[in-house]
Formats: C-alpha cells, structure tokens, sequence
C-alpha cells in the first residue's frame, strides 16, 4: 500500500455518496421537518412587531478533559497506522466519566475509526441515539458520520459542547447482528462519540456493548496519551480506587506550586489540576492508600495539540520498539518533522525489489498520520552489491539511487539526505574513502534517480559529522551544488559555546558562494547533547536546545532538528543513552515523561507560534536578543552566555516575559523602559510594540569552540 498521495480530502467537504437510505426516518433536532407553513389570509392590516434582537452565539467551553491509553471494550479501534487517535477520553462525558475520541490531522480514504456489533431482532425497528461534540468554540460542520448497518447518519454542525444524534432504524429481515460505526471522510480534530445507544422500539435494553465507553481495559495508573498538557485545561486521567483523592504539584525548585483534591466516582475517573499554571512540575496523585507521580508539562496554546512548527525536526529510531508511540510524543511537542534511517540492507534483499520492513512502514505511517513529514536518510550500503557500508562500484552506485527513488515514491517525505556522515570513519571505511570526491557520485545517482519520480523532492547533501569546511570546499568545487536542493551538517563542536554555530553557518554560505558561485538552504540536521550524570544537567540540556536553535533559526538555517526523541537507555549515567527529549517508560504511566528538554521545545514552538525570525538586536552589553515576529507582535528570545546582564526596552506597556520553567511575569515600563535581568538561561519576552532602543545589529561570528563532539 502506498502513502504518498495525500490530497484526496484537500480543498472542501466531502459529499456522502449515495444518500441517505429510505431506512432513515429523520426525529433530528437538528433537521427540518420538510412541510412549509401555510399562510392564513387577514381581513384588517397588522401591525409589525418590534424585531426581537438575535442573541450574540456564545462559545462552548473546552471540555475538561484528557484523551487516554486504554482499549474500549467491545469496540473495534482504527490502528495508530490510520488513524492518528482513536481513544478513550476521560472528563466531562456525556454519560459517566469516559467518552470515545478521535483525532485525526490527516484522513486519506474513509475510514471506520470505531466499531462495535450489535445483537437486534431480524426486521425489527430501533431508535439509535449518541452524543457528539468537537474541538471548536463555535458550531462547525464535521467530515464525519454514524453508520447502523446500511443506514447512514450524518452529524450535524458541532462544537464542543455535546450535542443529540437521533434517527430511526430498521433492521433488514434476516439480520440479527448490525454494526454500529463512526466513520471520518476527512480530517477531524477532537471528535468525542459518547451515550451510543440503539434500542427497540417496542422496548428493551441498549443493544450497543459498552455504548457509554465506561469499560476500559488498561494496566496503568495514570492514562493521559501525553504529559504536555494545555494551561486551559490541565487535566489527568487515572485510575485509582474509587473515593476521595489529593494531588499535589512540584516545581522545578521542588516547591509546591498547587495542591488539591478530587472526588473519584468512577474505576477511571478525571483530576482536573486547578489553579496549576504553565510550567513542568513533578505531579502526584493519592487515593485510597494508592499514589502514583509523574512528570509533566503545561503550555499555554489552543486547540487540540501545540501547532506544528516545520521549522524543528527531531531524531527517530523506529526501528527501535521503544519508538511505537513516537509520531504522538513528536506531536505533543509541535514538532512538524522527523529524520530517520531508512536502511538498504533492509529493504532491499533481493535486487531490484523493495519491499519496506514493517518498522519503516508503519513508523512512517504513524507519522504521516499525524501529519509529520520524513526526513528520510538513504542509508548505507548493502552486501547485494558488494558492500555492507558504501557503495563504491558503479553498478552499486546506481543501485544506491534506484533504492533512494523507491523511498521517495513509497513515504511521505520532507526530503532525502544522502548518506550519514559520509566524511566520518566510524560510517565510511570504504576503499575510496571519505572524500568529497567520493560522495559525489552517489549524490548525483540520488539525485537524479529521484526526480524520476518526484522532481520537487529536496535532495540533502552533506550529512556530516561536525562542519568540515575543506570537504565543503570540495564538495562544491566538484559540482555538487548542481545536484542538491539543501545542504545540512551536525555542528557538534558547538558543544562549549552554542552561539559559535552562527559563524559555522556563515562560513557555510560562504564557502557555497566562493565554491559554487551560489547557495543552498541550510538544515542542521542533527544536534544534541547528553543529559548523563556528571555531564549536563537536565536543565542545562534544555538551555542548549533553545540556544542552538535559536542561533540557527537566527543565522539563517531553514530547520532544525534535534538529537533524538526519547533516551536510547533507562541508565542515567550512559552517554549515548540520554540525548532524548524524553525518558523511556515508567511503571504506572502510561505515556513517556517529558525531560525539560522535551518541554523546552513545546514552550518554544508555542511561545513562537509560528513568527519568522526578523532581527537580532542591540539590547544590553552580551546580550543575545533574537526577534521573531514584526514590532507590533513580536516574541525576542534573550539570553547572556557570559553570565548575568541587563536588557532594557523602551516601552509604553507591559511586556509579558516567559521562564525555561514556563513561568510568566508581567514587567512594567517604569518611566518608559522596561529592565529584564538575564542570564544564561533563555527567556521569552513578547512585545506588543517595537521597543525604540531595539537596533538591528549584524549577527556576529563568535569563534568556533574546538571541543569534542558529544
């Protein structure tokens, strides 16, 4: 099964095919009754009434409410593969505490997200009703329906609130069994199912298992599908025993930052966190003798999810099981891309046939699901040809390019990145070595197998390891700009001073210029840093993120992906193990914890939402001020690598000025200037008007710092 043709449900609703059958016998609140009203002749004139003013719309609030791990008995869920969110939902059902949920950014075919079968009476007529809601204030139309056998119901306009679906049913003479289904014909954002009942008329109980999704089955404590949870709503799902139970907040400093209690009437019930602001705390929750704790963040953002940003990618394994859930956890964070391996020795075992191991296809398509774009890495050689590492023949070479065009024809991709540090020893110890001399030939079999098949596909040249300006040299003297669309590195001698990649790019765009007498995009396609006991600390990981990021972002990089999603190894003290933005799992949690790392990227893509980075600024001595946005909104990225400093702003109005804790404070102008102390720790400080002290001043080109690769 190919993925790769997305736009099937692009550009406006979907009509359902074939109508609605005659079984149908509209009782919908939301229908009209068909039958126009007479109008009765006056004998004397009428006098016309005052209009009465329309009432203003008010909007539903968000439900309060976390999607949960569990499996809801009795009902067939769309896999992960498909559909990027079929779960239950725990707060604010229509009936009890656990409604059904659907999420699903990207919906390629219709598709039957839940189902469940119903034992009826042959011939028998059945009133079917169910409560339905979405993730909109307002009422909105939905790409969905209810399908009873062969009887289709559509939904009406919905927002959050839960609204009735009503209709009559009659089952076929000789049927005994019907299947009751929720059906999405394109995206959907927050869909919740919930109070799915199909009963005779004549009498007699629902005949939908389950129909108030109470039963589900889960070994876990705590349930949430992420532990980034938004500031409107900051919610937990847990199942504990049934009675009163506390919770209590730590903040980063081990402080109570909130506490309180709840009432669990139900085996899974919801602990809304009140009065918890944006910011990562260390939760716990007590009920009846049995506590568990996790780690989670709150951000400020709307909607369903953190906005995806396809200025960050991450680093993924999915060929590793701890990676099952990683498109989710990517998702939670806004991250709009992810790099991984697509190994040819896997895929290709018999020559001139690919046929994709299941840890690509359906890693990949969870991500396509979640509308999260590949950054797929041609990977490395393959024994077919006569070699395990890199292709060196030229028969070996043009299979290497036949293979990269089957990836771009089969996966939804960002782009393809030749090779993995090709210049590096520990992945080329081939006869002809690691010179640039010998990477040109296979970026050009890329280059143009590929277009072949997908001519606007980015090629990615470079891939390596640290920023080796004699290879680019050569490189582009040998004429690889004519077969690459990017250029990418992995700046990891950066490590000591992060604000050094700035220089790293423009030596970058300047060897491309003197070279090849133009320039490509630049993406850092792989940065990070260990969190390991002894070396950088948690927090430290987290400032490193937004630092180099930020340089990036701010030097002129297109993107910008870190190293990797969720720690390789449970041992704190393993090297390798912990560059990730998560932890692996932990006994009664059901998600993966986010690290502050991981957090810091949620806040940052939130905080930005999506603002062009515009100028750095001249705002205090050592200062390092990045702006994202025009004056009249804008989000400054400030901090001092040296140590303490002082920024100020000349400003009417208070400036809104956000912690890598998540903390905000407001800070009022005091005779028109506004003063932050900063520090090494970056802060967000979002304006509404352009300070008048704030000078656009060329980036400057810090030393690179010579220290070891991580």
């Amino acid at each position: 099964m190919r993925i790769k043709k997305w736009q099937l449900f692009a550009g406006g609703a979907v009509v359902l095919a074939g109508g609605l059958t005659t079984a149908i016998i509209v009782s919908n609140s939301f229908a009209s009754n068909g039958v126009a009203p007479t109008t009765r002749p006056t004998a004397e004139a009428q006098q016309t009434p005052t209009p009465t003013p329309t009432p203003e719309p008010q909007p539903a609030p968000e439900p309060q409410s976390a999607p949960s791990y569990g499996d809801l008995v009795g009902w067939d869920q769309a896999g992960t593969t498909t559909v990027a969110r079929v779960l239950p939902q725990v707060g604010d059902a229509a009936a009890g505490s656990v409604a059904a949920y659907v999420d699903a950014p990207v919906v390629d075919k219709q598709t039957t997200v839940l189902q469940s079968v119903a034992k009826v009476d042959a011939g028998a007529q059945y009133t079917f009703t169910a409560q339905v809601r979405s993730a909109t204030a307002f009422p909105e139309p939905v790409d969905a329906k209810i399908v009873v056998g062969d009887t289709e119901i559509p939904l009406p306009d919905i927002s959050a609130a839960w609204s009735e679906v009503t209709a009559d049913v009659r089952v076929p003479a000789g049927a005994d069994t019907v299947a009751v289904g929720l059906v999405v014909t394109g995206p959907v954002r927050g869909l919740g199912l919930d109070a799915v009942s199909l009963t005779a008329v004549t009498g007699g109980s629902n005949a939908v298992a389950n129909g108030s999704f109470e039963d589900v089955k889960t070994d876990d404590r705590i349930l949430n599908r992420s532990l980034i949870l938004p500031a409107s709503r900051p919610v937990l799902a847990v199942r504990l025993p049934e009675g009163a139970a506390s919770w209590k907040a730590l903040d980063a400093a081990g402080k109570v930052a909130a506490s309180g209690k709840a009432d669990l009437s139900s085996p899974i019930s919801s602990v809304d966190l009140t009065g918890l602001p944006q910011g990562y705390y260390d939760v716990s929750v007590e009920a009846g003798g049995t506590s568990v704790s996790t780690l989670l963040g709150v951000v400020d953002f709307d909607g369903v999810e953190i906005a995806k940003d396809d200025r960050f990618g991450v680093g993924l394994h999915v060929e590793n099981g701890i990676y099952a859930g990683a498109a989710d956890l990517a998702a939670s964070l806004g991250i709009g891309m992810a790099r991984n391996d697509v190994l040819w020795r896997d895929n290709e075992t018999t020559k001139g046939r690919y046929d994709f191991a299941d840890h690509y296809v359906d890693g990949f398509a969870r991500l396509h699901a979640h509308d999260i774009k590949v950054l797929g890495i041609v990977n490395y050689g393959n024994w077919l040809y006569g070699n395990g590492q890199v292709p060196v023949s030229g028969n070996a070479i043009a299979a290497y390019g036949k293979y990269a065009a089957a990836i771009a024809d089969r996966f939804d991709l960002v782009g393809l990145e030749v090779y993995n540090e090709f210049n590096h020893a520990r992945f080329n110890k081939s006869s002809c070595g690691t010179s640039p001399r010998c990477y040109v030939p296979l970026l050009k079999s890329v280059h143009d197998q590929v277009r072949k098949v997908d001519p606007k596909l980015p090629i990615i040249a470079g891939a390596t390891a640290r920023y080796e300006s004699d290879w680019f040299d050569g490189l582009w003297r040998a004429g690889g700009l004519r077969y690459s669309d990017a250029v990418s590195f992995h700046p990891y001698e950066v490590s000591s001073k992060p604000e050094s990649l700035a220089g790293i790019i423009d030596e970058a765009n300047s060897s491309m210029t003197a070279n090849g007498k133009t320039t490509r995009p630049i993406w850092i396609t792989e940065l990070g840093s260990s969190s390991k006991t002894g070396g950088r600390t948690v927090s430290a990981q987290a400032d490193y993120l937004v630092r180099t990021a930020t340089t990036a972002l701010a030097g002129g990089a297109e993107k910008f992906f870190w190293y990797d999603l969720i720690n390789d190894d449970p041992d704190p003290g393993k090297h390798e193990g912990n560059f990730g933005m998560y932890y692996q799992k932990s006994k009664g949690v059901a998600a993966l914890q986010p690290k502050p790392v991981g957090y810091a990227q949620a806040l940052m893509i939130s905080q930005l939402q999506g603002r062009a980075f515009a100028a750095s600024e001249s705002v205090g001595k050592g200062i390092q001020s990045h702006r994202f946005g025009d004056e009249a909104n804008a989000v400054r990225i400030v901090w001092s690598p040296a140590g303490k400093g002082t920024m100020t702003l000349k400003s009417d109005v208070p400036v809104a000025v956000t912690n890598m804790n998540g903390a905000t404070r407001s800070v009022a102008p005091v005779d028109g200037v506004v003063t932050i102390p900063v520090s090494p720790r970056p802060q967000f400080v979002q304006t509404s008007a352009a300070p008048a002290n704030a000078t656009p001043t060329p980036t400057p080109t810090p030393t690179v710092s010579q220290a070891p690769a991580e």
